[in-house]
């Protein structure tokens, strides 16, 4: 089973940007980490939409944190691409671009069976402890309905074979598109109704990985990743030419 297409796509990228939120006030010690944890959730789970802006003065008020260690946080939350900041402007939520991802995707289809491939070898021992970690952090985040500790692991599960493929390049192309495939994954798992059939998806898939049949793999990957559809595409340029 693929990772889904739905409309969930399209609808994050136009929902209202200056829709007004509350996240509730931080009750543990307020560090740039926990400031930063709760504005990650927020814009996982679709509380804070893509293109969104981060207004300090509200945003400090709401979550009850001084201005200081709210901008270190979304200083965080930019080095990992969730957050944009713009000179004169301030930071928003970073948005998601249908073309880019379907370009992702169009490269995923073709090298994460090469990056399998490459691992191979190494998920016998104790290096497939990435992998199986992954997805038992997985299954514990549907357990919980936690999006976004579900959003990680799901992360963590693809990253893993490309970790240990061993191969330099193949890391550093996963690593420059991690940042808009955690904001595809989080507009994809909202369109799950249980959570845990994204976790069957997966152990599908390791499954099939296991028998190390290549053209199986190919196979799977094939259908499992999942890229926005030419009317996603479409939509996404119609609006960006009519702003």
């Amino acid at each position: 089973m693929s990772e889904p297409s739905t409309g969930a796509f399209a609808a994050t990228l136009s929902r209202n940007a200056s829709k007004d939120v509350s996240l509730g006030r931080i009750e543990q010690r307020t560090t740039p980490g926990s400031v930063a944890h709760v504005l990650r959730n927020a814009i996982l789970d679709g509380t804070l939409p893509a293109g969104s802006q981060l207004r300090e003065i509200p945003l400090a008020a709401d979550l009850g944190v001084s201005r200081a260690p709210l901008r270190e946080a979304l200083g965080i939350l930019a080095d990992e691409g969730l957050v944009v900041k713009y000179p004169y402007k301030g930071a928003f939520v970073a948005e998601m671009d249908a073309n880019g991802m379907a370009e992702i995707a169009s490269l995923r289809k073709r090298l994460e069976p090469f990056a399998i491939e490459l691992a191979l070898p190494r998920l016998t021992g104790t290096s497939r402890i990435k992998v199986t970690r992954a997805l038992e952090d997985m299954a514990i985040g549907a357990d919980n309905n936690d999006l976004a500790g579900t959003i990680k692991a799901h992360m963590a599960f693809h990253r893993a074979f490309y970790e240990l493929a061993n191969h330099t390049l193949l890391l550093d192309l996963w690593n420059s598109w991690e940042a808009q495939l955690q904001m595809f994954f989080s507009a994809d798992h909202r369109a799950f109704s249980d959570l845990h059939d994204l976790v069957a998806d997966h152990e599908r898939l390791l499954t099939i990985i296991d028998r190390g049949d290549l053209d199986e793999i190919t196979q799977e990957i094939a259908v499992h990743v999942h890229s926005p559809s030419a009317a996603e595409i479409a939509a996404e340029a119609a609006a960006s030419s009519n702003a």
